[in-house]
């Protein structure tokens, strides 16, 4: 059992989640009337109601639901799946993919593969393994999806480097921003937000600001329609897309962004965003 896992146990989910707010913004939230992003989404996340969204958030379930909205097109190539580390066989694979859980919460549990000759399998399965058994102290929907192995398409960059997120954030039928993560190859995320015709808004802290930020996507209101129609079930979701090949792709669905926290975002982001939710 983890620390933190005990600590939760001891303490219970509430405390301890009012205890990481408070270390971001030096106050307590107000989980019985919140205003502001990070306590709303806080809020949902403690609802036993919450566990609902599983289903969303599997990343091999989650395409049944992209194909029922008449999206199917916008899917990587999934090449195959495996239910434990002994299943996985290389010589079966193409020689570019991503192996990842179908469970994933953050790049912990992604292994990119450029060239199978070279690939370091016993790192890879490692990694894989800590995915397989991981348990979710906070975000206990992830808990009740049966973990898996998904070989997925590999999105290649001119340069190499990782893709580019765009992330929709959704409220009741609005994209309130476009949370835009780049850089992860160097090891240090920048975060930006913008609004819908690109210009950048004062929602995130300074630390995570890129100098300049990425060029807005050829095919940005494409990501705004297909956002909007994968959002419109749901009264908050967060739409994860990528731009490759000259087109759109999905990556995830996500309810529980950064674990409710909201770290890259300042106290003007999390309050705008909150009004919203009213």
């Amino acid at each position: 059992m983890t620390l933190r896992l005990l600590l939760n146990r001891i303490f219970g989910l509430k405390t301890m989640y009012s205890l990481r707010y408070f270390r971001q913004r030096r106050r307590f939230p107000d989980l019985k009337h919140p205003k502001d992003y990070s306590e709303i989404v806080i809020g949902m996340i403690l609802s036993d109601d919450f566990l609902k969204y599983a289903d969303y958030t599997d990343k091999i379930k989650v395409r049944d639901y992209v194909a029922s909205k008449g999206l199917e097109s916008i899917l990587l190539e999934h090449y195959a799946y495996f239910d434990s580390i002994e299943e996985i066989r290389p010589d079966l694979l193409p020689d570019k993919f991503v192996l990842k859980t179908n469970r994933g919460a953050s790049a912990k549990d992604v292994c990119i593969c450029t060239d199978k000759e070279k690939f370091d399998w016993d790192t890879a399965k490692k990694k894989l393994e800590k995915g397989m058994k991981r348990v979710y102290e906070y975000e206990r929907h992830y808990n009740c999806i049966k973990p898996r192995i998904i070989c997925e398409e590999l999105i290649e960059t001119p340069d190499g480097s990782f893709p580019i997120d765009y992330k929709f954030t959704c409220v009741k039928g609005r994209i309130a921003d476009i949370f835009v993560c780049s850089g992860r190859e160097s090891g240090k995320v920048n975060h930006c937000s913008v609004d819908l015709d690109w210009n950048q808004l004062p929602y995130i802290r300074d630390r995570y600001n890129p100098h300049h930020i990425p060029p807005k996507p050829k095919h940005l209101d494409e990501m705004i329609r297909i956002a909007g129609i994968l959002s419109e079930d749901f009264e908050f979701v967060r739409v994860d897309l990528y731009e490759y090949k000259d087109k759109v792709y999905f990556s995830e669905l996500t309810f529980s962004p950064f674990g409710g926290i909201m770290y890259g975002y300042n106290e003007t982001g999390i309050q705008e965003i909150g009004k919203l939710f009213r």
